[in-house]
């Protein structure tokens, strides 16, 4: 009973940190992009389309999710897009004079590349609270640790 009871002493003190964190479904790529709870509902995702959908592709990339922000008043805008590669055909797409030309890579192992392409600075007002929330997302965009596999 004891343990039990310090099991669920553990398991509830593990639950406000969980609760201040969201998942964003980087579908179909296998991960997802953890993120505080309270920007989650700013943030959707969808396919890459047009040419540029067919470059990717052509660079031989397993697949690639765009990840949309929705300000407070306003259009959504694009955040950033994340690219899947096996690692060989991550590594044929790059040139060693140019810019990667789908970002930089956060994880890589396994034979496969996930990277993510996106802003650099916030595209809204810095003091506003949408452009609060970039900056903040662009901090996690540059940690490894906000991306987690699909278990």
């Amino acid at each position: 009973m004891k343990a039990i009871l310090v099991s669920l002493l553990l398991v509830a003190a593990a639950l406000p940190a969980r609760a201040e964190k969201a998942w964003v479904a980087l579908a179909p790529i296998p991960y997802g992009f953890v993120v505080p709870g309270d920007i989650a509902a700013h943030l959707s995702t969808g396919p890459l389309t047009g040419e540029w959908a067919k470059q990717v592709k052509a660079s031989g990339a397993r697949a690639a999710t765009t990840v949309y922000f929705q300000p407070d008043t306003g259009q959504r805008t694009i955040l950033f897009t994340a690219y899947y590669f096996d690692a060989k055909a991550w590594d044929a797409a790059q040139k060693p004079d140019e810019p990667p030309p789908f970002g930089q890579p956060v994880f890589r192992g396994d034979g496969r590349v996930l990277s993510v392409a996106g802003p650099h600075d916030t595209i809204y007002d810095p003091g506003t609270p949408d452009g609060q929330s970039v900056i903040r997302l662009i901090e996690l965009l540059r940690d490894a640790a906000s991306f987690q596999p699909v278990e």
